[in-house]
């Protein structure tokens, strides 16, 4: 028990009202404790019930709604973040290269790279996001079409009431990213597989990958053990948010076995999850051999 703080030539009932209302106060946070509790329990549920069907929906929505997503917005970035930068310095071909953008939100990193003399096509799977992305960018070097990384190769119009335009993705590109994070709402391992699959057939260079987390190491329980064989989406790892939806922790040791079951190798892979930072990864096709020019910058060539 804290004992009570006395402001010496303060009247004792102020200092009674002063010490209820700042315990009050404290108080409140059962309801945040509260709130967490219900959360847990509504995410557990929702990875245990929910469909992927739902859930990618679900995402959909609640990306659709998010004001940071809108090129209009105060909220909104246009510039690419300082380990992005990095990365495209480091590892991108130089401009004018021809990359693919998926995932690409309401188009921050498409509005970025096009800025900087890139040809870009991206591609999003929700209607409302693809439209605000090709709004940014109109009168630039961008194609933008509605889709998900489970359509590739389809592509769609952005606007889902046009039901002709739809058209395969199908040509080469020097260089890929799977836009912020979204590589972590991919759901199982065999959907990862054949999403990076597509890419490596399709790229010719440097393909970047973020993570919302990357999987700590965990022992699991005899008792979670059995309810992973009644609901597998209960593993640890994947998670569930009401405000950014499905994600799933990847770990360096799975993320290395599905780029090799993808035709991809690892050049680059940063844990560091810090403020300052994003998780993420550069995986280029077996087939490539990257090199450096005079400027240290990588360039490419096939073996």
């Amino acid at each position: 028990m804290l004992a009570l703080e006395w402001k010496p030539g303060v009247p004792p009932v102020r200092n009674l009202l002063t010490e209820a209302f700042a315990r009050l106060i404290l108080a409140t946070r059962l309801i945040d404790r509260s709130y967490r509790a219900i959360d847990r329990i509504r995410s557990a549920l929702v990875l245990a019930l929910a469909s992927d069907a739902v859930l990618s929906r679900f995402n959909s929505l609640a990306y659709s709604r998010d004001g940071t997503y809108y090129p209009q917005s105060s909220e909104f970035r246009s510039y690419l973040f300082p380990w992005e930068e990095k990365v495209v310095a480091e590892y991108f071909p130089r401009v004018p290269a021809r990359l693919i953008i998926g995932g690409a939100g309401g188009g921050r990193e498409v509005l970025a790279l096009a800025r900087m003399g890139y040809d870009v096509v991206a591609f999003e799977p929700s209607a409302v996001l693809a439209d605000m992305a090709r709004r940014a960018t109109k009168g630039s070097n961008v194609r933008v079409y509605r889709g998900g990384y489970e359509d590739l190769p389809r592509m769609f119009p952005w606007r889902e009431q046009e039901p002709d335009g739809t058209g395969n993705v199908d040509s080469t590109f020097d260089a890929a990213i799977l836009g912020w994070g979204s590589y972590s709402h991919l759901r199982t391992e065999d959907q990862r597989i054949q999403t990076l699959s597509w890419f490596a057939r399709h790229v010719q260079g440097p393909i970047l990958l973020s993570f919302y987390q990357f999987a700590k190491s965990r022992k699991i329980s005899t008792d979670r053990r059995r309810r992973l064989k009644i609901w597998p989406s209960l593993r640890v790892g994947n998670r569930f948010s009401v405000y950014i939806g499905y994600t799933h922790d990847v770990s360096a040791a799975e993320l290395r076995a599905v780029a090799d079951r993808s035709g991809l190798t690892i050049v680059h892979l940063n844990e560091d999850s810090r403020d300052t930072n994003w998780p993420h990864a550069i995986l280029y096709p077996q087939n490539i051999t990257p090199t450096l020019d005079n400027d240290k910058r990588i360039i490419l060539s096939s073996p």
